[in-house]
């Protein structure tokens, strides 16, 4: 008995070894790409599945010793993927800037949850935080009724609320004017992205909002990658300081959230301080960080948190940041081919617009 037990072990430790690996794959597929999220329970899971195996007497040497080496090569993938994203690895921004009042910008973002019918905590959450700009998420026709009380509070509101995409509505509160704004669907999406140029008494700042749809259930990455380049390459070729947040459904581990990056000259403030999880706020075991603030030199941190559930799957987060230039901010240095790698991203996703107009 002990032996078809660790037969079992080891048979399913292969499998989530081959599954911890596949990512590596280059490859849009749905379901490949969503193996890049659970990257930390697969590690635990393979460490579990080894000590199991072996307790339970291994399933005979010669097996044994290969699923130990390919549990290794997991165990040091993950390891490498992850590695940014926990107290001991560098951080992207120190965190330790103060400001006065006046120079300082605060970003709130929060996926509401279309389905989720708490809107007191939303506005609650809204007013307790008091943000200069506030990103609201998964809104609908009903939210966007339910979310009205904060016009009194703030003085610039720019919506879309895609008539079939129901689940990507995106609200943006605003307590300083924009000088311009944009609510793009790229690439044909169906979700929008919101590109504007705020007017902060301390100077002016790109920002970007997203929230593109995850790779579920045959429906590939293509767009969600495209989208985040987007954002990313905007932020880089503009001659304003710029920050790019809301729900990206992707890991910040991920391939794509690691290009955007580099591309971008973007800083992630989970760097260095752990993965600070947001989603999902109601499993125990899907966890990982899918809300996220980024942003550029010329924006410096003062604060980066995780705030307390609004009835939603996911958390909020907030930003605060000041309007200096701090030289101790890292960036990730970028890869010869991110460039081309990019553009070979954003070209299939023009691809699957036209191919869809052709149709």
């Amino acid at each position: 008995m002990r032996h078809a037990l660790a037969v079992i072990a080891g048979i399913v430790l292969a499998l989530l070894c081959v599954a911890s690996l596949l990512p590596l794959v280059e490859t849009d597929t749905w379901w490949l790409r969503y193996l890049d999220f659970p990257r930390m329970q697969f590690a635990v899971g393979l460490v579990v599945l080894w000590v199991l195996m072996v307790a339970l007497g291994g399933i005979g040497r010669g097996a044994a010793r290969w699923l130990t080496v390919l549990t290794i090569v997991a165990l040091a993938y993950h390891g490498w993927r992850l590695w940014p994203y926990q107290p001991l690895a560098a951080k992207m921004d120190p965190g330790l800037v103060s400001c006065t009042p006046e120079e300082r910008l605060s970003v709130l973002v929060a996926n509401v949850q279309r389905s989720n019918r708490q809107a007191e905590e939303v506005i609650a959450l809204a007013r307790a935080q008091d943000p200069d700009l506030f990103f609201v998420l998964e809104t609908n026709e009903w939210w966007d009724e339910a979310l009205a009380p904060l016009d009194a509070d703030y003085a610039h509101h720019e919506q879309d609320i895609p008539s079939d995409a129901t689940y990507y509505g995106m609200h943006v509160f605003s307590r300083h004017p924009f000088a311009s704004t944009e609510m793009k669907f790229p690439f044909g999406a169906d979700t929008p992205l919101f590109d504007g140029t705020l007017e902060h008494p301390a100077g002016q700042v790109r920002v970007f909002g997203i929230h593109p749809r995850p790779p579920h259930y045959f429906q590939p990455s293509t767009l969600r990658d495209a989208t985040m380049l987007e954002a990313a390459i905007g932020a880089r070729d503009g001659p304003l300081p710029a920050l790019v947040a809301g729900d990206f459904n992707a890991a910040p581990w991920e391939r794509t959230s690691r290009r955007v990056l580099r591309l971008g000259r973007l800083i992630d403030p989970r760097a260095g301080r752990g993965p600070m999880i947001s989603f999902d706020a109601n499993s125990w075991w899907m966890k990982w960080p899918l809300d996220q603030i980024l942003w550029q030199q010329g924006l410096a941190m003062a604060d980066f948190t995780v705030l307390p559930g609004i009835g939603s799957d996911h958390y909020p987060v907030r930003a605060d940041l000041c309007f200096t230039v701090n030289t101790d901010q890292r960036f990730a240095p970028i890869h010869e081919d991110d460039d081309a790698e990019a553009q070979a991203t954003l070209e299939k996703a023009r691809n699957m617009r036209d191919a869809a107009f052709d149709g």
